[in-house]
């Protein structure tokens, strides 16, 4: 088998494709339709038709004809392929529109010095990145029988680069990654022979894109579907769309790459940490169900929901980690996503079993961390607990993109450092650090944990919020 390289020996990434020294070339404005004409006419700055049929002409003479005039839109017109059928003549047309691709790999090494980098000429870089593409190409698909091209479209560039863990934009200048997509008229993939281990690594995508589309988070997705890779089968599954699409997308490769094009990683991304926060709301709202109507409804009681909020916040510091490359708003969306649920549960610095209007057998020596979310979350959390003490803030402060909400954490600090919610030293200390990063000041400049100035925020007697219920 020939080294990768050699494979993409014809392959050219490039701003301004050009067409074949044979192909005549003219403008890419509009697309015409309709036939050619047959007398004279006016000026042209096409190729005149009997001057392809001059045999006198050279083909050095089409070279010369303004050959970027077709791309400098981005789109390629040639004429090429004349055949001298009984009485008609035959040509072949191609246009195409030209996608242009940036591409940002990170190195740690020193910069090139390599002459034709400077002088953009081709370099080992672009040999190595050739190279790189053509490793990333699954086994499913025979790149013995497909072009390079065929090879990349067939999978998606944009798949491409996310399995390389590449950052890809569209357009030279372009910050988005919505859009990547190579489109694919002709593919020969199709059903493929898979390994047990290639189909538990689809179904982990094939769950996060079908979660995507739906409203539930990628691990409570369809546990029945996606927690058992034995069960997975080409059949339809009857009355069970979602299953039946699951079972297409796994064992199909055509299906599952147009998906994942279309369902991007940065998509996905964005709408995981969209719906956390929501999930985060929901679980409150289902405690403040249960506080009104009692356990008719479930038992969502407090301990379940900070566990939940617990579970929550540790599947957004999960993700940001394994979801990278993140763009900055899906990071954003992250950070957005843990500083509401922080000032969901400092709001929450009240008793929420207190003036229950139905009867609540309270257990022997109930304490109070099981009857206050702030409490239980924050102020004095349960020894050797899950949060240890840093309840969003250890997730929080590995996000430098958490800046837009600096005014939201400040007015939680301020909370905080007020009368009546008593935070641990250590936990108002290291949110300010937060804030101070944030805000671009030295960690050693940022004020200590203490009575700060008063900035204006709400008493712990304030009216609002529930303050009748508040803890004295």
């Amino acid at each position: 088998m020939s080294a990768p390289v050699s494979g993409f020996s014809k392959l050219s990434l490039t701003q301004a494709m050009q067409s074949s020294r044979s192909h005549a070339r003219g403008p890419s404005g509009d697309r015409g339709k309709g036939k050619a004409p047959m007398g004279g006419g006016g000026p042209s700055r096409l190729t005149s038709i009997p001057s392809i049929l001059n045999n006198d002409s050279e083909d050095e003479d089409l070279d010369e004809e303004e050959p970027d005039e077709g791309n400098q839109s981005g789109r390629i017109f040639a004429l090429d392929h004349c055949r001298h059928i009984g009485e008609l003549y035959a040509f072949q047309i191609a246009y195409a529109e030209v996608e242009r691709i940036s591409i940002r790999i990170s190195t740690t090494g020193p910069a090139c010095s390599s002459e034709n980098c400077k002088e953009k000429r081709t370099c080992r870089h672009i040999m190595w990145l050739l190279e790189q593409l053509s490793h990333a190409i699954p086994d499913t698909i025979d790149i013995n029988t497909m072009t390079p091209y065929e090879q990349i479209s067939t999978m998606g560039l944009g798949n491409v680069c996310e399995e390389l863990h590449w950052e890809a934009r569209e357009g030279p200048d372009s910050d988005t990654e919505d859009t990547w997509q190579l489109k694919k008229v002709y593919s020969t993939s199709g059903t493929s022979r898979q390994t047990r281990g290639m189909i538990r690594e689809r179904m982990i995508v094939v769950r996060d894109i079908m979660a995507t589309l739906s409203t539930e988070l990628t691990e409570d997705y369809r546990k029945d579907i996606f927690e058992d890779g034995e069960k997975i089968s080409p059949e339809p599954v009857i009355g069970d769309l979602e299953a039946t699409i699951s079972r297409l997308l796994i064992l199909d490769d055509d299906m599952f790459y147009h998906f994942k094009t279309r369902v991007s990683h940065t998509m996905r991304a964005l709408e995981f940490f969209k719906k956390t926060f929501l999930k985060a709301q929901a679980a409150c709202e289902s405690l403040d169900r249960y506080c009104e109507d009692g356990p008719e409804a479930g038992a969502f009681d407090l301990v379940w929901c900070a566990n939940k909020l617990i579970g929550i916040v540790n599947s957004i510091s999960i993700n940001v980690v394994q979801r990278q490359p993140l763009t900055l708003a899906a990071k954003e969306e992250a950070a957005k996503a843990l500083v509401g649920i922080l000032g969901i549960v400092v709001n929450r610095n009240f008793d929420v079993y207190q003036n229950l209007s139905w009867p609540r057998r309270r257990a022997h020596a109930e304490p109070q961390i099981d009857r206050n979310l702030y409490e239980r979350l924050i102020r004095n959390p349960p020894r050797n607990g899950p949060t240890s003490g840093d309840f969003v803030l250890n997730a929080l402060q590995n996000l430098p993109e958490a800046q837009p909400f600096i005014e939201e954490l400040e007015e939680i600090l301020g909370q905080l450092e007020g009368i009546g919610w008593d935070a641990p030293p250590a936990y108002v200390g290291k949110l300010q650090r937060i804030i101070a990063q944030l805000k671009g000041v030295s960690p050693t400049a940022a004020p200590g944990p203490g009575p700060s100035v008063p900035s204006g925020k709400r008493p712990a007697g304030s009216g609002d919020r529930k303050a009748n219920k508040r803890m004295k």
